[in-house]
């Protein structure tokens, strides 16, 4: 998944000591916004990864939502922890203090051990975030605003910004927070995070055993610091089965016990099997069109309107997603609103809905007349929801004389796309699937400004000027008011075209139970110690 690819002064410190409350709505009918609660230990849980092996378990080369961030969520904390319900709380820090509004002062929480049983200090935390001071990290982005990060006393850490940055603060519930063992690190050079090299970290779980190929190996990590989080399961078993028939084989034989995102082909065999339950919620996960040229078939706005107006919204969630999902009109859903929702609640309201008309469509078609070239979409071949997406819109658009040509690639070249100018050539769209990793729309959308994930060079003032000085407003509500306005000139112009917001997808058989059903809840959030027998 490409991400693309916090919460002010004010909010920070309400959230840490425990006044930040979810915004999200209850789940409607037919949603479930957690399974039971375990009541007992279970020895071994065996789990599948969807998306395949982890390329790496070093939290600065975390990318791939699917394998490594749902393992390592488990395995390392970050000074904040996201809760599944949406909110920020303490996790590592026990709180924050900002003396002006380049400068963020953090409190360690005592008693915190490595799982090899070594106490983590502030000099350890320290070297773990100046490891994203380096091009190598992924997270890197967000310490683009960072000047110095030192350890200022025995339990405390001191960042100085170089201009105020409200998301730096936030995304410390995130992988970019997270904390690791200094002399372990450096022992392990680059082999950190591989197989021959380990993990250690301060989480409920350590790794046990990583055979290439085959498995991963989490067992209880007995120096666990929260006693409210002690893992009910002895172990927990990782397997990577990728085919969508193998993995619904595996659910309904047993061999698998739960996974995360269970293939929607297989959903309604999974609900009539009477060996487990699936679980579905409302989540940020939105599947989108994003450009990654605009002077090719979708130069013209009028041409990338009329391609928002004449897709199936409706249709695509019934027959593509069995139902699974809603029409989605913006890349922010509500369950990203957390904070200062009434305003995020108007902004989306007034955006043009994800309603297809085809009349709105060949309008503009007329005025701007339909292109000579295709435009041409990638997708993720291995991803049939994709595929058969965007072949449902290539059918709509075929009935008003609009061309698209589907070009279909492998799983790694078409990662490539999103990282390499030359791959993305002769490619008007990428189909993907974006997502926040905290609750919070800006930290989506200033990853496209110039420089970052801005593919398709759009650099409209309107948006990027809002969006910029957000960044530096701690009052939740007027910054939220910033990105509304962005958003409004984003989605009017058709910068990226979302098409649905997909639910949640849970499978377990009953043999487990427990984990709360959410996309960041077990992105950053260490769900596994919560899974364990009925």
């Amino acid at each position: 998944m490409n991400r693309f690819v916090g919460l002010g002064v004010l909010l920070a410190l309400a959230l840490v000591t425990g006044c930040g409350g979810s915004t999200k709505a209850p789940a409607a009918s037919g949603l479930s916004p957690t399974s039971p609660a375990a009541r007992a230990s279970i020895s071994v849980v065996n789990w599948n990864l969807p998306l395949g092996e982890p390329s790496s378990l070093d939290w600065i080369l975390d990318w791939d939502y699917g394998s490594a961030n749902t393992v390592l969520s488990n395995l390392c904390e970050g000074l904040w922890r996201q809760t599944p319900d949406g909110r920020i709380a303490p996790g590592l820090a026990l709180s924050v203090a900002a003396p002006d509004s380049t400068t963020y002062v953090y409190t360690l929480r005592p008693g915190v051990q490595f799982s090899d049983g070594h106490p983590m200090t502030a000099e350890d935390v320290a070297f773990s975030l100046n490891r994203h001071m380096t091009p190598a990290s992924y997270w890197g982005l967000w310490y683009a605003n960072v000047n110095t990060i030192s350890a200022s006393g025995p339990l405390e850490i001191t960042v100085k910004l170089k201009k105020a940055d409200v998301l730096f603060n936030e995304m410390m519930s995130t992988p970019a927070g997270y904390v690791g063992e200094e002399k372990f690190i450096k022992a392990a050079g680059t082999n950190y995070g591989t197989p021959s090299g380990g993990v250690m970290c301060t989480g409920p779980f350590t790794l046990q055993k990583w055979s290439q190929g085959s498995s991963i190996v989490l067992a209880h990590n007995t120096s666990y610091w929260d006693a409210s989080l002690q893992p009910k399961a002895a172990q927990f078993q990782f397997s990577f089965i990728t085919d969508d028939s193998t993995l619904t084989n595996a659910l309904l034989t047993g061999s698998i016990d739960g996974s995360w995102e269970p293939p929607v082909a297989g959903l309604a065999r999974l609900r009539s099997s009477g060996v487990g339950t699936v679980y579905l919620n409302t989540g940020p996960l939105v599947a989108a069109f994003q450009l990654s040229s605009l002077t090719g078939a979708l130069k013209d706005v009028r041409i990338r309107r009329a391609l928002k107006a004449l897709i199936d919204y409706n249709g695509i969630v019934k027959v593509v997603l069995g139902g699974a999902g809603t029409p989605e009109t913006s890349i922010t859903p509500s369950d990203t609103w957390g904070y200062a929702s009434s305003t995020f609640a108007d902004g989306h309201a007034k955006l043009r809905s994800a309603a297809q008309d085809l009349g709105l469509a060949k309008q503009l078609l007329a005025q701007a007349g339909i292109p000579t070239q295709p435009i041409v979409i990638a997708v993720n071949a291995d991803n049939h929801e994709m595929v058969q997406t965007v072949t449902a819109i290539q059918d709509s658009a075929r009935q008003l004389g609009l061309q698209i040509t589907l070009r279909s690639l492998p799983t790694a070249t078409y990662n490539n796309l999103f990282f390499d100018a030359k791959a993305r050539a002769g490619i008007d769209a990428m189909m993907s699937f974006v997502t926040v990793d905290i609750p919070d729309p800006l930290e989506l959308y200033i990853q496209v400004i110039p420089g970052l994930y801005d593919y398709d060079g759009y650099a409209d003032q309107a948006f990027l000027g809002p969006i910029t000085e957000a960044t530096g407003v701690s009052d939740p509500t007027n910054r939220a008011q910033l990105v509304v306005q962005a958003q409004a000139t984003y989605i009017n112009d058709v910068a990226i075209l979302p098409v649905y917001a997909s639910y949640v997808r849970l499978f377990m058989n009953k043999r487990i139970t427990g984990p709360a059903v959410s996309v960041l809840g077990y992105l950053y959030y260490p769900w596994a110690a919560t899974v364990g027998a009925p």
